[in-house]
């Protein structure tokens, strides 16, 4: 196995390019790689705080942070390298409707109208107790300027910070679904602005999920009534680029999918990785670095081999990597059946 290919310089990794975004969400798609954007190095210039950074890059907050785990948050150095995690593993082999990551706090979107591109946008999503759910579901219908009446249960909690929550929020500066709605058949439950947009990349909301208002603008002005969305919690993504294998691993949104060395989660990453050694080499110690970095920025842990290799001795790899493969359970999450609530629906959260 040829190791040095798995330690390129930097500057080198940088250099690399899938396809120049056509706005910064925008993306255009190559039908024979699962990866989009390039990654990026820029210096910190005086003022500047990784939330501002990541605003201005289409990122979300955790994600920015996950990269960039040594710099100050709220006052990096002038001039301190800061990596923007502006590269992608896509979620999915189906490219179609509506694709929501969790663990990536990200959203991916295949517009059928223009189907050689990819939107993606990062979101906020619920907070532990209001957990967003994984699953299958539909768009139901666009708001444009909403208003939002908050359920019962939210009012309760803020009374219990002795807080007194209006009756209802018109549309406005005030309102926490900012100026855009997208609602789902999944009941209850909206993708929207936010009058609060450093939120957009934390576990803040009451299950709905949450974008940037530029970013729903441009959603709202291209998705429809019955496009599919497929909710997931995945921390790891596996993807072709060019004939480099990368894996991205992400903390979970929520405990309950952990990813861990002998957990169906992990398992499952493990097989999945094992079934590609017919096509690439595997360094198994980039994937348990990977693995243990869980810092959302896709690495290289494999080389596509010359056709009619053999492969040998994957298992003594990766044990020697400190991973052991057990037969995956299978992972049923996104394939969830959600009732279709297209009458009925019951009081948005936010």
């Amino acid at each position: 196995m040829h190791k040095s290919a798995y330690r390129l310089p930097l500057s080198l990794l940088l250099s690399l390019t899938f396809a120049a975004p056509v706005t910064a969400a925008r993306f255009l798609l190559n039908s024979d790689d699962s990866v989009i954007g390039e990654l990026q190095l820029i210096p910190a210039s005086k003022g500047d705080t990784l939330v501002r950074l990541a605003r201005a890059h289409n990122l979300g907050y955790q994600a920015i942070v996950q990269a960039n785990q040594a710099t100050d948050r709220w006052l990096p150095t002038t001039g301190t390298p800061v990596v923007l995690p502006t590269l992608f593993v896509l979620p999915s082999k189906k490219r179609q409707g509506l694709q929501i990551n969790l663990a990536e706090m990200r959203l991916y979107y295949y517009p059928p109208r223009l189907p050689g591109e990819v939107w993606s946008f990062p979101i906020g999503i619920g907070r532990e107790g209001w957990q967003t759910p994984v699953g299958r579901t539909r768009v139901h219908s666009k708001i444009a300027q909403p208003s939002w009446t908050p359920p019962k249960s939210i009012r309760n909690e803020a009374a219990a910070k002795g807080i007194e929550l209006p009756i209802n929020f018109p549309p406005g500066p005030d309102n926490p679904l900012g100026d855009y709605a997208v609602r789902l058949t999944l009941p209850g439950y909206l993708l929207h602005g936010t009058n609060r947009p450093a939120g957009v990349g934390m576990r803040v909301s009451h299950g709905c999920i949450r974008l940037y208002p530029e970013d729903i603008e441009q959603l709202f002005s291209q998705i429809s009534a019955g496009t599919a969305v497929t909710i997931m919690d995945n921390p790891a993504k596996l993807g072709w680029r060019n004939d480099q294998l990368l894996l991205e691993v992400h903390k979970p949104a929520y405990p309950r999918n952990t990813l861990q060395a002998n957990n169906s989660k992990g398992n499952r990453l493990i097989s999945q990785i094992s079934a590609f050694a017919e096509q690439a080499e595997i360094d198994w110690q980039a994937v348990t670095r990977a693995i243990q970095s869980a810092n959302g920025v896709p690495a290289q842990i494999g080389i596509r081999k010359p056709s009619g290799t053999e492969n040998h001795g994957v298992v003594a790899e990766h044990k020697a990597a400190g991973l052991e493969i057990k037969e995956a359970e299978e992972d049923t999450s996104t394939e969830q059946a959600i009732e279709d609530y297209s009458e009925g629906w019951l009081v948005p959260r936010r």
